[in-house]
């Protein structure tokens, strides 16, 4: 791909998407793959917001997360819908073989991404399947500058995804700046991450930036739709 469309836009914090919501562009790119009778992955799953979402289409859905609490949840929810086809496992998803599930025709994740998943979604796949994922760009919460482990720049995504034998057909910049009026409402807006944020200097660093002036906080992700070769 030469070239990475961004898509950005400025917003109040009561207009705000809620952090780790569920877009529309990863559920139509997902949809276009074609569900119907489809078995289908959900890496990182947590509590199965996307697999639950994807449920009423897909042939067979699996979750897999590490947190046993989220799989607890997922579990229940999908008991409550009455929803047979749908099982959650738990499972690190950066160690586990994930062949014994299977066989699958689609791997999906939302805001869970590295090498080593992609390296496994890819020894899954069978050639001219897809994976089809939202992970966090280089600049999400840029204003505290640090980084998560987690996130890609465009070039190496696009280079980790050819490396494991997929080919991009879709990769874009989905950002989201939020402009609060003063520090107060960007506290007030980000206190349900401050006790991470302060495990990690994150909150620490985002108060300098509020002290010198600051009043915004970047959501950046990449959209992306690869399929296996």
């Amino acid at each position: 791909m030469e070239h990475w469309p961004v898509v950005r836009r400025e917003v109040e914090p009561g207009r705000a998407s809620r952090h780790g919501a569920l877009g529309p562009t990863l559920l139509a790119l997902i949809r276009a793959a074609g569900l119907g009778g489809k078995a289908v992955l959900d890496v990182g799953t947590g509590s199965g917001r996307l697999a639950l979402a994807l449920a009423d289409e897909a042939g067979r859905v699996v979750g897999i997360d590490v947190d046993a609490r989220a799989i607890e949840t997922a579990r229940r929810l999908a008991r409550e819908r009455g929803l047979g086809h749908v099982t959650f496992v738990e499972a690190d998803a950066e160690r586990i073989d994930y062949r014994p599930l299977g066989p699958f025709d689609l791997v999906v994740a939302n805001l869970c991404m590295s090498d080593p998943i992609i390296e496994r979604a890819a020894r899954t796949l069978p050639p001219g399947a897809c994976l089809a994922f939202a992970c966090f760009h280089t600049e999400q919460w840029r204003e505290t500058g640090q980084a998560s482990r987690f996130a890609y720049s465009p070039e190496r995504l696009e280079a980790v995804l050819r490396s494991a034998g997929f080919e991009p057909e879709h990769l874009e910049v989905e950002q989201e700046v939020i402009r609060f009026a003063s520090a107060e409402e960007a506290r007030r807006h980000l206190a349900g991450l401050r006790a991470k944020w302060a495990a990690s200097g994150r909150w620490a660093a985002y108060e300098a930036y509020l002290a010198g002036g600051g009043r915004a906080l970047t959501e950046s992700r990449l959209i992306v739709k690869a399929r296996r070769r």
